[in-house]
C-alpha cells in the first residue's frame, strides 16, 4: 500500500466520520501542543512506512485498540 492509498483511506473514514460533536482526543490535542506535535509526527511516520503489509499494520492497530477498550 502505498501513500497515496493510505491518505485515501484516511480521506475515507474522515468523510463518514461525525462532526456534530468534538472527540475527547481533539480536546486534549488542541490544549496541549506539544502532544498534537508527537502525535502528528508518529501518525506520520506511520503513514509513510512501507516496511510492513497494510494489512499486517491493521491487524496491530485493530489489537490495540481492543487491549486498550478503545471503540473504534
Amino acid at each position: 500500500m502505498g501513500l497515496l492509498d493510505n491518505l485515501h483511506a484516511y480521506y475515507r473514514v474522515f468523510r463518514r466520520a461525525r462532526y456534530d460533536r468534538t472527540p475527547d482526543l481533539v480536546r486534549l490535542l488542541v490544549r496541549r501542543p506539544a502532544i498534537m506535535a508527537a502525535v502528528g509526527a508518529f501518525e506520520t511516520a506511520q503513514a509513510l512506512s512501507a516496511r510492513l503489509d497494510g494489512r499486517l499494520k491493521a491487524l496491530g492497530e485493530v489489537k490495540t485498540s481492543s487491549l486498550i477498550g478503545c471503540p473504534f
